[in-house]
């Protein structure tokens, strides 16, 4: 059941063809794909030339040295008369003295011109100077060039990225990475706050380790390299109980931070609750914090603060008002936009900043996937205002615990950052599909068209575009079954990469996933193709005969890539803080293929008997259920506790709502029910506890029973045959009774 390649590539090109000009954005020349757009770029018609060989920096001794140090690690530099000059430098210099006039007068802007005599680069600044360098390296990567002048500037004063998702934290590699990456997209500041490092939250007040400290070390060097600022975040509100001491431990931390390098300071009072969530305390905090430690540093930056009501929809009573009042001025505050999870507009801006009486600070939750970590969202970044670049303090984003893979978006990001009135979401996505994966565009391309939805969860955010091919070829079962085969070869020809080892290594799973994907989409059609034979060939006996089991042994092949799919894991190492199951294409493709499966064996049903016990006698079909008892959830309140007791929730968990999600799914093997907690993909053992030892599909599948539109779950087989139940007050006491309890069982939506 398959089609040659050829084939394949011939009935992709015309769906290609057919779908190109409603979502391809294609880019005449290497000038043309400058990122990020400048303000202003100037070609001179006709005037080209041959990339030259060789370069002479003239004004390096003054110049910013982290320009003059890139420039020369990816140039050929001589001295040679035969070179062609590159003349370097910040304003009022010599070395650009007699370009003076054409530098933009806006922090961080730059002049650049690139002729087949000459280059000049020309910041405002030393940061001016570096993007000039980043421009120029972008320009000379084509051989055939184009005389151009461009000036430059930022219409945001900070842009860059929050490391601020619940999971995982970035690993020492992944953030030396990403500064490289930030310095090349031109992002100028790196918030340091990942929910999961103690030294940040849990434990605040301690002082990092030895070791920690050298690797803190290292990343503020490398941050400073590529002119990011790295700003260190403190989480005390957890805990705090606002008094001296306390006030005093925050600033002793924030003086240690100092003494290794940091300049710029951060405070969260994000998801807290009780004492913690005051806001003349945090008020009050802050302007100790400014009096003793900021004013008393001649370099260190205004604070930033993170507050408790950070978006609109949780804001209420006098809190944003006390802060915009009562705080200096000079602290920038936070801000998520409408929602926690939100794009922002001018409405958004013009509300937040009167109320707190300054721009606020955009903390953009996109594309970070800490409450939907099944998916990766690898679509447009697109939906943030495109004339709020004058009414933001800074624009950050908080990415996925993926951080090869949030590139896609970051970069984006810091196109629109940059130049937010130019920008273009199509063109800015395909630029970075080619910046991620070169060698590998379309195969690429392909996986992150399939990877942009997030699905319902309780933030109400959604991706438009996913699937557009499948979308486009749903009704023509021949370029179907090219869409299906396409997913898999590109799925092959992804996997066997080794050009970009660790994006490869984030998005393994998912790339086997969307290849499972492929695979079951083929079986659905073959399956479809049986069963029209065996209605042409009902009076053919042993045709008959022949399309009936086919259709069994395309269905069991269906099947077994489902299972394989299922058991993907991403993450799922001792101590992760959480475990994805990877999903793609979950918005059209996905439903697609459970529809028509089950519509396919309940006609074959009515045809045929033959291999009967072969399909699903399913209660409950597999999927992400709430486990309810008297109005109360079923939660994992503490992935990291080993061995923890269950515990019943009344309000629904809208920061980690997979705590309070199950995924229940029919185990093939034993024809009982998995159900497996999302949060860190837990299970109960028989006394309601999260089991330490590894999963047994003998002791800990169960069995569903219902009742009423209820559910008894029991456990079977080698795990004894009691009953789940609830104690009078409320304690869920695991397997300890024979009589069954019944419980509500209620699809997540």
């Amino acid at each position: 059941m398959t089609i040659s390649r050829s084939s394949v590539h011939r009935l992709w090109g015309s769906v290609l063809t057919m779908l190109l000009p409603l979502f391809s954005c294609t880019v005449a020349n290497a000038q043309s794909v400058l990122s990020p757009v400048p303000q202003m770029v100037r070609p001179s018609e006709g005037t080209t030339f041959v990339r030259p060989v060789s370069f002479r920096l003239v004004g390096q001794g003054s110049a910013d040295a982290s320009a003059v140090s890139l420039l020369c690690s990816r140039l050929s530099i001589s001295e040679s008369k035969q070179s062609i000059p590159i003349y370097i430098g910040e304003c009022g210099e010599k070395a650009v003295k007699r370009v003076q006039r054409r530098i933009p007068t806006q922090s961080e802007g730059y002049y650049l011109s690139l002729s087949q005599r000459e280059i000049v680069v020309a910041g405002r600044d030393e940061a001016g100077t570096y993007y000039g360098v980043q421009t120029l390296l972008q320009m000379l990567s084509d051989t055939l060039l184009t005389a151009t002048e461009v000036i430059d500037y930022p219409q945001m004063p900070e842009r860059g990225v929050i490391e601020g998702y619940y999971g995982n934290p970035y690993s020492h590699q992944d953030r030396l990475r990403l500064f490289d990456f930030m310095g090349e997209q031109k992002m100028n500041v790196f918030v340091y706050g990942p929910k999961d490092d103690p030294y940040h939250r849990s434990h605040w007040r301690d002082p990092y380790p030895s070791e920690e400290i050298e690797r803190m070390k290292q990343l503020i060097e490398r941050a400073r390299m590529n002119h990011v600022k790295f700003v260190w975040a403190i989480h005390p509100g957890g805990d705090i109980r606002w008094n001296l001491d306390d006030s005093l431990a925050i600033v002793r931390k924030c003086e240690r931070m100092y003494d290794i390098g940091v300049r710029s300071f951060c405070v969260f009072f994000d998801d807290i609750g009780g004492e913690g969530a005051r806001g003349e305390k945090q008020a009050a905090l802050l302007n100790y914090m400014t009096d003793e430690f900021v004013r008393k540093h001649s370099d260190v930056e205004p604070l930033m603060m993170c507050p408790t009501q950070y978006n609109k929809s949780w804001s209420g009573g006098p809190y944003l008002n006390t802060l915009g009042t009562v705080m200096y001025p000079e602290v920038r505050i936070m801000w998520t936009g409408a929602t926690v999870i939100d794009m922002i507009d001018r409405a958004d801006m013009e509300w937040i900043n009167a109320q707190i009486k300054r721009k606020a600070y955009i903390w953009l939750n996109y594309p970070v996937t800490d409450y939907c970590i099944d998916h990766l969202l690898m679509g447009k970044t697109y939906g943030n205002g495109l004339d709020i670049g004058e009414m933001v303090s800074g624009f950050c984003s908080n990415p996925m615990e993926y951080c090869e893979a949030s590139k896609l978006s970051l970069y984006s990001i810091a196109d629109y950052t940059w130049n937010p009135r130019q920008y273009n979401d199509q063109c800015s996505w395909e630029r970075a599909i080619d910046y991620l994966m070169p060698a590998h565009h379309e195969a690429f391309r392909t996986f992150c068209e399939n990877n942009v939805d997030l699905g319902i969860t309780g933030h109400g955010l959604r991706r438009e575009g996913e699937s557009p091919l499948f979308q486009a070829v749903v009704g023509d079962e021949e370029k179907l079954e090219a869409y299906f085969q396409g997913l898999i070869h590109d799925a092959d020809e992804l996997l066997d990469d080794q050009s970009q080892p660790e994006l490869s290594a984030e998005i393994r799973p998912w790339v086997q996933s969307m290849r499972a994907t492929g695979e079951r989409g083929l079986s659905v059609l073959a399956m479809r193709k049986n069963l029209k034979g065996m209605g042409e060939t009902e009076q053919v006996k042993g045709y008959h005969h022949l399309m009936e089991r086919m259709f069994v042994r395309n269905y069991q092949s269906y099947q077994k890539q489902t299972e394989t799919q299922r058991d993907l894991r991403s993450r799922d190492f001792p101590g992760s803080i959480k475990i994805a199951s990877p999903v793609v294409a979950t918005n059209f493709v996905e439903p697609w293929l459970k529809e028509q499966t089950q519509t396919l064996i309940e006609t074959y049903k009515q045809q045929s008997d033959y291999g009967a016990d072969v399909f699903p006698q399913q209660l409950l079909a597999q999927g992400t259920y709430f486990i309810k008892a008297n109005g109360k959830y079923l939660t994992d309140t503490d992935p990291r506790q080993p061995n923890l007791q269950a515990a019943w929730i009344a309000e629904r968990d809208t920061i980690n709502p997979q705590r309070q999600e199950w995924t229940i799914t029919l185990n093939a093997n034993t024809g009982r029910y998995q159900l497996v907690n999302n949060q860190a993909r837990r299970y109960l053992n028989e006394v309601g506890r999260f089991g330490a030892n590894p999963y047994n599909e003998n002791w800990n599948t169960y069995e569903l029973t219902l009742k009423d539109g209820r559910y008894a779950i029991r456990n079977a087989q080698n795990g004894g045959t009691d009953y789940w139940t609830v104690s009078p007050d409320g304690r869920f006491i695991g397997f300890t009774s024979s009589e069954p309890f019944w419980f509500e069982i209620v699809p997540v939506e």
